[in-house]
């Protein structure tokens, strides 16, 4: 592999069944977070020196050096007092059990007090962005993740050369050639350890470690990969990983069919879509954005999902089994954009009436057939089957659908935030083409579900008495 010194056998992590589940299950068992793209980049808005250049990647996009792109945002980066509160209170609001930070984006700008570099908060803005955002965040309750990069475009011994399939700013290369400065992979690796072994240790635990990305022979060992996650199970023995480590699948659907090996990261990370299919039998969570960009961008706001885009996004990824992970692109002030937040209390205002079917859920799985139209989780013995929005024409009209008789027993229906709708069953019975009798529940729902329904997305709950 060029430029990576041969790695002795790595010593792989392996614990029991038992004790994985017993680390997930807060996890599984959450559903929905926060995902958090704050960064220099958030100074620019898309824009550098009026080129259009994107996001976060705006750097790479059109090609700059770092004390170029430094020189640009820097000025702009002045994240108000209490921001970080901000985020976690509206984490709280729209029913999140978790929150993501960037530590560190591609960029290379940490944002904590890096004891191993200038560029970061600590030692430009005398702030600790970590920090606050570790205190706000277990304040509103919530589970902590930090998310970080391992590829970086400003340390200098960062050797893009190892794999150019990493994106990586051309004027970057072009300077470190121009003053003759020579890549160092092995201090490199001990420059991405040093950085972690810090965040792990010094602001309480961390809950979960979001890598991003590898590819190539930049890959796996290459970051002495099973080293750096026992460096942060040392420190936080309950934390959990991401896969991205060892491989980037997130847009890539043929990656979905491969296993998923443990010791290489606990969950996958499908990006900006959701599995057909889920990934039976192993924990995902989909990354999402509200608009298009991860970074703020001005003009993202035309991009704009619905909220009821985005709850039925939250509603597939726990029928299937998986979580979400829906991202805010503060401002460079760390304020979030307005439409931004109006999205996540519309999804919340949905969660306060019916996130029990999703909080603690489970796939529903074979256990009762439904029409294909129907999504549902499980949660204990109660089934919660997501309900589609009407039809245009279709408003006023009572809803049927029919399950087979056999698959439940002495269930209530009801819908979930409105006792006074009457759902009605009728056992009925059919000939199949054999002529052989089959039963079916018939289950009505009348139009008013859907008028009192929050955003128009009613649950039906079916309910085990005994």
């Amino acid at each position: 592999m060029k430029g990576v010194a041969p790695q002795a056998d790595a010593v792989v992590f392996k614990e029991s069944k038992e004790e994985r589940d017993a680390r997930m299950q807060w996890w599984r068992d959450a559903k929905f977070g926060m995902f958090i793209h704050y960064g220099l980049y958030s100074g620019l808005g898309g824009y550098f020196k009026g080129i259009p250049g994107g996001g976060e990647w705006i750097q790479c996009n059109l090609g700059l050096d770092t004390d170029t792109y430094a020189a640009e945002t820097l000025p702009l980066f002045k994240p108000a007092p209490g921001c970080t509160d901000a985020w976690a209170e509206l984490a709280k609001e729209a029913g999140c059990r978790y929150m993501v930070l960037t530590s560190k984006h591609h960029e290379g700008f940490a944002l904590f007090d890096a004891a191993n570099s200038d560029y970061c908060t600590g030692k430009l803005l005398e702030r600790d962005i970590v920090k606050e955002f570790t205190d706000s965040a277990r304040a509103a309750g919530m589970k902590v993740g930090l998310y970080h990069s391992v590829i970086d475009w400003h340390q200098k011994d960062y050797d893009n050369t190892i794999c150019r399939d990493l994106c990586y700013p051309a004027g970057q290369e072009r300077m470190l050639k121009e003053k003759e400065i020579p890549r160092n992979h092995a201090a490199y690796q001990q420059y991405l350890h040093n950085q972690v072994r810090q965040l792990v240790r010094n602001y309480g635990q961390i809950d979960i470690m979001w890598w991003d990305y590898s590819q190539g022979d930049l890959s796996g060992e290459a970051w002495k990969a099973q080293e750096l996650m026992q460096t942060c199970r040392d420190a936080n023995p309950g934390v959990l990983f991401n896969n991205r480590l060892y491989a980037f699948s997130g847009f890539d659907p043929s990656q979905d069919t491969k296993e998923l090996d443990f010791s290489k990261g606990d969950f996958s990370t499908p990006e900006k879509r959701i599995p057909r299919e889920g990934y039976p039998g192993r924990d995902w969570e989909a990354c999402m954005t509200v608009g298009n960009r991860w970074g703020y961008h001005s003009e993202d706001h035309q991009n704009c999902k619905s909220p009821e885009r985005i709850i039925c996004q939250l509603q597939e990824c726990a029928a299937k089994g998986g979580n979400l992970l829906l991202n805010i692109g503060p401002r460079a002030d760390g304020s979030i954009p307005e439409w931004q937040v109006e999205v996540f209390k519309r999804v919340g205002a949905w969660m306060k009436v019916n996130g029990e079917a999703v909080y603690n859920s489970r796939p529903l799985q074979a256990r009762v057939d439904l029409p294909e139209e129907l999504l549902a989780s499980v949660v204990w013995d109660d089934i919660y089957i997501f309900l589609p929005r009407r039809a245009p024409g279709e408003e006023e009209m009572d809803y049927v659908f029919s399950i087979p008789s056999n698959q439940v027993n002495a269930v209530f229906p009801t819908i979930l935030g409105q006792p006074d709708c009457e759902v009605s069953m009728e056992r009925v019975e059919e000939v199949d083409d054999k002529g052989e009798k089959q039963f079916y529940l018939d289950i009505t729902i009348p139009a008013e579900a859907w008028h009192d329904a929050v955003e128009g997305l009613p649950v039906l709950k079916l309910g085990y008495d005994g």
